[in-house]
């Protein structure tokens, strides 16, 4: 049931409720501090380092740079991995715990906005790779171009 402005009933008097009004007003004045970051810590032109899994993987799967997990490959996806890499040499580990098919991912790094450059392409198959055929581990070094700033606050 609702008012004849489409309201439901009862909301004008909710609204001239003092405590309900002060919550509201509360929950306007905090929303916008929330929202906003420190314009110190926002770099809207790079630079942006991403993890791009090409090929879904059973579960099982552990990926890591420097030691740090960042991803499971569980699905195609793309993931920031900007905070975790540094300028310079970097090391990737997959490991998995049973068989698997395919690894297939890049990581690709821009030093400004939408300009993406690979600096690590993976793409090994059981049919040529047997290791993948039984647990094991493999590491691939990369690395984050220098003389580019850090994003890392």
């Amino acid at each position: 049931m609702s008012t004849f402005d489409g309201r439901p009933l009862g909301y004008a008097q909710a609204m001239r409720n003092p405590s309900v009004l002060a919550f509201v007003t509360v929950l306007a004045l905090a929303a916008p501090a929330h929202a906003q970051q420190n314009p110190d810590q926002i770099d809207r032109g790079g630079p942006i380092t991403i993890l791009k899994n090409m090929t879904a993987e059973a579960d099982g799967i552990i990926v890591r740079i420097d030691g740090r997990e960042i991803d499971r490959l569980r699905e195609v996806t793309y993931d920031d991995i900007t905070t975790v890499v540094k300028t310079g040499a970097n090391t990737l580990t997959v490991s998995w715990s049973h068989p698997i098919q395919r690894l297939r991912f890049k990581v690709a790094f821009a030093a400004t906005r939408n300009d993406f450059k690979n600096v690590l392409v993976v793409d090994v198959d059981s049919n040529t790779d047997g290791s993948l055929n039984q647990p094991g581990a493999k590491t691939w070094a990369f690395t984050i171009p220098p003389g580019t700033k850090s994003s890392k606050f």
